[in-house]
């Protein structure tokens, strides 16, 4: 696509936001933004459904923020995939809210050929967890599969890094921008990811890593899969979201069982009891696909990737995924393996930088400071765009996600909001995009 052309597509993303349902309005009524940018003010007033926010974004016909993504994408060598370019991902087209633009760095796999798994899971992994996320994210690799993942700490971070161990394709989808790391100590892998995989996001380059960014770009990993893995995931996990994502999107949803008690069990055991398929092996998961996709799955491969399979402690630890002593891991241990974000007195001695991904250790099962609350006290205690959200939900009905849009903040902000009200249990999502109140 020509940059002139990029240019108001990169307009269109910005004043609509990330995730915002608005566009699939806009696409039925104009054929390219283009038109849209040269509509007269008076026409994108009567557009419906469209909040004041949007519409008065469109009405500003400044290029000069699009300019400047750009200059930045073409100077630092940053691909970027519109919705109206050929090499959009098909599946991504058919979501309800597709991100409008990609920005991308490494190597553009063939989504249409190849069978696309997401992988993802806690960020607080124990030694089950990690193992099984490395064996078959390795063996889907091998097999031909691509791993689309978030690169996010724990079970995320050692799908992809097993990818590359395999030397297989992986898609890591950033809740920041293209050129920012995060986490930070995933260095390694997101520099490996870039030259033998590929970074993906609808954020524009310097965009930092926000609560509420996570959330959004979930639809993306599991819109990019055929079907979406959860290694492992205790509940409120965000695996769970992007479980939710991939029901709604009519893919299929897979998860690895767990000893009841453990950590982590009660996510993934959860969606077995719910329906989602069982996987105990790469063969499992593929199995379902093996004909549609006949003609690149390499069923020659698999007894060579169970072979290698095993945990490479070394080489995740070159990637940064994990930091441990490998003699914890000869051992069988009920207890998670100390990583980057353990804090406990196993974890090495060193300045401790606090990170947005971090999640406090799990202990003993006593009662949280949000469980010890009262439902008045939680509801006090919420965000002004939380609090906002919840009160304008009815009590005795549920309501779409686009008439919250009235309330004026970005789109991207109100998933985010949504999905933390989800989580605390004070709402929950409906299919179609509704949501009710607990």
């Amino acid at each position: 696509m020509k940059s002139k052309d990029l240019l108001f597509w990169i307009w269109l993303a910005e004043a609509l936001g990330a995730g915002s349902t608005g566009f699939r309005i806009l696409i039925e009524l104009y054929e390219n933004p283009y038109e849209l940018f040269h509509a007269e003010e008076s026409e994108i007033e009567r557009i419906p459904k469209l909040s004041e926010r949007v519409k008065a974004a469109l009405c500003d016909k400044s290029l000069h923020r699009a300019t400047q993504i750009l200059e930045c994408c073409e100077q630092s060598g940053i691909g970027i995939l519109a919705w109206g370019d050929e090499q959009y991902p098909s599946t991504l087209k058919d979501l309800q809210n597709p991100p409008v633009i990609l920005y991308w760095k490494g190597k553009l796999p063939d989504f249409a050929q190849h069978l696309s798994i997401g992988m993802v899971g806690t960020r607080r992994m124990s030694a089950y967890g990690m193992r099984a996320a490395y064996k078959i994210g390795y063996e889907l690799a091998t097999l031909g599969v691509t791993v689309v993942s978030g690169m996010a700490a724990g079970i995320d971070g050692v799908s992809g890094a097993a990818a590359l161990a395999a030397n297989g394709t992986t898609v890591a989808v950033l809740g920041c921008g293209i050129d920012v790391i995060y986490p930070r100590h995933h260095k390694n892998l997101y520099y490996e990811i870039a030259k033998r995989g590929l970074l993906l996001s609808e954020y524009p380059p310097g965009t930092r890593p926000n609560g509420y960014h996570f959330p959004v770009r979930n639809r993306i990993i599991s819109g990019l899969s055929q079907a979406t893995v959860v290694v492992e995931a205790g509940v409120g996990s965000g695996a769970l979201i992007t479980a939710k994502e991939a029901i709604l999107q009519g893919r299929d949803v897979f998860a690895l069982p767990a000893n009841v008690g453990s950590l982590g069990a009660e996510g993934t055991n959860g969606l077995l009891h719910d329906g989602a398929r069982l996987a105990l092996s790469a063969s499992d998961i593929i199995e379902p696909y093996q004909f549609l996709y006949a003609q690149t799955l390499r069923y020659d491969r698999l007894a060579k990737a169970r072979a290698h399979s095993d945990a490479d402690f070394a080489y995740l630890e070159r990637m940064g995924v994990i930091e441990l002593e490998h003699r914890e891991l000869e051992q069988p241990s009920q207890k998670a393996p100390p990583t980057r974000e353990d804090t406990s007195p196993a974890a090495p001695k060193k300045r401790r930088e606090k990170r947005q991904d971090d999640v406090p250790a799990q202990t003993t099962p006593k009662k949280t400071e949000q469980e010890s609350k009262t439902p008045d006290e939680i509801i006090s205690s919420l965000p002004p765009i939380q609090l906002a959200i919840l009160q304008s939900i009815p009590d005795d009905r549920a309501i779409a996600t686009d008439a919250l849009c009235a309330l004026e903040y970005p789109y991207g902000e109100i998933i985010g909001a949504l999905t933390m009200l989800e989580i605390m249990g004070l709402i929950q999502k409906l299919p179609g995009s509704m949501y009710k109140k607990s």
